[in-house]
């Protein structure tokens, strides 16, 4: 279809057809058959469209709406945070959350509790020149406290 009809075909359907523009859609399908023919065919086709309409709008049941409700509150999936409000699972996780609380503070007792000194001595930085021998570091379990700090900066480097 050409655009006078195009963008007024609602309008001559409904015969809403504003009248400074009815002039221009009169001429066109005036002048075009194919236009004629499609517009025929687009009123056979909502003449029987308004023919499969429902004189009146069928009265629901009492609670219809509420039943409708009903499933799909029932029918929804559980939110995350509802897992949280499980009693079987809260208690799993204060138990085990204690535990990681435990288990954290004897790390730190056992680690930092056998020699409180060492926080407060200075750290010395030792500079040798290139050219001295290079000396291999002792294995681990030797040295307590390089194994610490190995460990500390190892942790504090690691990136997946």
């Amino acid at each position: 279809m050409h655009e006078p009809i195009q963008n007024h075909l609602e309008d001559i359907l409904q015969g809403t057809l504003l009248p400074e523009v009815r002039e221009v859609v009169q001429a066109h399908l005036a002048a075009c058959e194919d236009c004629v023919t499609e517009l025929d065919e687009m009123r056979l086709h909502s003449g029987i469209l308004r023919t499969l309409q429902a004189a009146e709008a069928p009265e629901q049941a009492a609670g219809f709406y509420a039943r409708v409700i009903g499933r799909i509150e029932a029918q929804a999936r559980p939110s995350f945070w509802t897992l949280f409000l499980d009693p079987v699972f809260g208690r799993r996780l204060v138990y085990a959350s204690g535990a990681m609380v435990l288990l954290m503070a004897s790390f730190l007792l056992a680690t930092t509790g056998q020699s409180p000194e060492l926080a407060q001595t200075p750290v010395q930085i030792i500079v040798q020149p290139a050219s001295a021998p290079q000396t291999t570091p002792p294995d681990f379990g030797q040295d307590m406290q390089r194994d610490r700090e190995h460990f500390l900066v190892t942790m504090a480097s690691f990136s997946e």
